[in-house]
């Protein structure tokens, strides 16, 4: 199935069962971002109730994620066991449901993905030597530029300061 179209004047009065899969072109998710790993997988029941179309029932779809600690890649299944989604119908005979399932699948994304939520969970540990807060001066990452002299400052430094006065 590549979408989910539903035919109202096939529906019948108390619903139907929809159980299928939508391929993972449905996401369209720039490269930065999540990456489908297999299909939307779909459970539910439609059933019309006056000028909507109400689909209630199961969503999940697996994704590859970049963890935001430790920049490991990580699989997370998005699973909506009691997904519930309004349709407007309006005057249409058929209703494509596709982007409907899709948007609420992307809204359950983790804000920050994390590599111990995933469906494997790893430890998920910065790695001291990138908290510039307390390393060492001999360390072997790169001093912030701000530490360096960054000349952008000097300009504040100069001026004098009124609670310093002579």
């Amino acid at each position: 199935m590549k979408r989910l179209v539903v035919d109202l004047s096939l529906l019948p009065e108390d619903g139907h069962l929809l159980n299928d899969e939508l391929p993972t072109s449905i996401f369209d998710l720039p490269n930065e971002d999540a990456k489908p790993l297999g299909p939307l997988s779909f459970r539910l029941h439609a059933q019309r109730f006056g000028d909507e179309l109400l689909l209630q029932g199961s969503l999940s779809a697996p994704f590859e994620f970049q963890c935001v600690r430790t920049l490991a890649l990580f699989k997370k299944t998005i699973e909506l066991p009691q997904a519930a989604i309004s349709i407007e119908i309006g005057a249409q005979g058929e209703i494509d449901a596709t982007d409907a399932l899709r948007e609420e699948i992307l809204l359950h994304f983790p804000p920050y993905p994390r590599c111990d939520q995933g469906d494997e969970p790893a430890p998920c540990e910065i790695d001291h030597r990138y908290l510039a807060v307390d390393n060492p001066a001999g360390d072997d990452v790169d001093v912030p530029p701000a530490q360096q002299g960054d000349s952008r400052w000097a300009a504040l430094d100069a001026l004098e300061k009124p609670d310093e006065q002579p």
